[in-house]
């Protein structure tokens, strides 16, 4: 999820910088749990957002409305979510790199 100011559109690339994850377990019925953390971002070189370096910097409103929109999302697809804490950057960054081993090891 990228958090900014700017209207965007599709296609857009951001050059975003990773300021922590949202832990989450997710459970569509009759399926398992499994693992589907939210990584949290913001764009690298904007003037308004260059003072979130960390989700503890974002107002405790908006950690609740990112939740919140999670919950609602998950909804749609008939899944619970149960929310396991938040992250900063160093461990969303380690769940990113673990994510791109994972995924590299799927397509071989």
């Amino acid at each position: 999820m990228i958090i900014h100011e700017a209207a965007t559109s599709p296609g857009l690339i951001l050059r975003c910088q990773v300021i922590g994850a949202l832990l989450t377990v997710q459970r569509k019925k009759g399926k398992k749990k499994e693992r589907n953390d939210r990584l949290i971002a913001v764009p690298a070189h904007s003037h308004i957002e260059k003072k979130v370096d960390h989700v503890r910097d974002l107002p405790p409103e908006a950690r609740d409305e990112l939740e919140k929109f999670f919950v609602a999302t998950d909804e749609l697809e008939d899944k619970t979510l149960k929310f396991e804490g938040w992250v900063g950057p160093k461990h969303a960054l380690r769940l990113l790199k673990d994510s791109e081993k994972r995924f590299a090891q799927r397509i071989k």
